[in-house]
């Protein structure tokens, strides 16, 4: 069975904006390529309704005298103004940025990715497209009612669909990097870098520089404190992405000596 219900979806949203005109003289392929390059999502939470998104052609008549038929020709096409309801959260940061974004003028990204994988060796199926915050409504409803907020999104590209496939083991696009300075009793945190064939969760390897790389003993969280073993020597991380298909290591560059306290 192929069809799949809406429960798990998910909808992101980017707080830089974008030109529309830019997307819509790409190629599907390369639109696909710079939604999927974009790495500040903010995930909005609390959805309960997402509306409807996707071309419809306006229809263009014409009658002609002699058989009484009416014509129809494709005219302009438009991708919706989309409803998004969603309960009213101001702890949400998702949901803070669309109320931002209502306040501009300006085009900004989202994503929806859809909760479509047949096993956990396929990939989720996601819809890139850009638009305007058009509203954000509160929807106050009686005593018994959840707060809600609407938010109406103007679509001013087509909407780039990467449809559900086989997964591929994650391959790395942005090497990881370390947060932090290298300095005894001081934490450092891994960050992941950029990652293609949705990775579903990531592991992680401190090592120390002892005259050629070898792992810390037990340093295997996205944190790391360096200890008096570790002074004087460079650090680095291995961050190893992991998905239904396999995983990838991919290795940080390293620190400056780390320091006394």
């Amino acid at each position: 069975m192929a069809i799949h219900s809406n429960a798990g979806s998910r909808l992101f949203f980017s707080p830089v904006s974008v030109n529309p005109d830019t997307i819509n003289a790409m190629s599907d392929g390369d639109a696909i390529n710079f939604f999927a390059a974009i790495n500040d999502w903010l995930e909005v939470e609390e959805k309960e309704d997402i509306g409807t998104i996707g071309d419809t052609s306006e229809s263009i008549n014409f009658t002609a005298i002699a058989d009484k038929r009416v014509r129809k020709l494709k005219g302009p096409k438009d991708a919706g103004t989309q409803s998004i309801v969603v309960g009213r959260d101001p702890l949400d940061d998702g949901q803070e940025a669309l109320i931002a974004a209502e306040g501009t003028d300006f085009n900004y990204p989202f994503k929806i990715e859809l909760n479509d994988a047949r096993t956990a060796g396929h990939s989720k199926s996601v819809l890139y497209y850009a638009g305007l915050v058009m509203s954000k409504a509160n929807n106050l409803g009686n005593v018994s009612n959840v707060v809600r907020r609407n938010f109406d999104v103007g679509i001013n590209t087509a909407v780039f669909e990467v449809a559900s496939g086989a997964l591929s083991a994650p391959v790395n696009s942005l090497l990881p990097s370390i947060a932090g300075i290298a300095q005894q009793g001081e934490t450092l945190t891994a960050l992941n870098g950029s990652w293609s064939n949705d990775p579903t969760s990531f592991a992680y390897q401190w090592q120390e520089d002892n005259s050629g790389w070898t792992n810390i003993a037990g340093a295997t969280g996205i944190t790391f404190v360096p200890l008096l073993a570790q002074v004087g020597k460079p650090l680095r991380v291995i961050v190893t992405a992991v998905n239904g298909a396999g995983s990838t290591p991919a290795t940080s560059g390293a620190t400056a000596d780390t320091l006394a306290e």
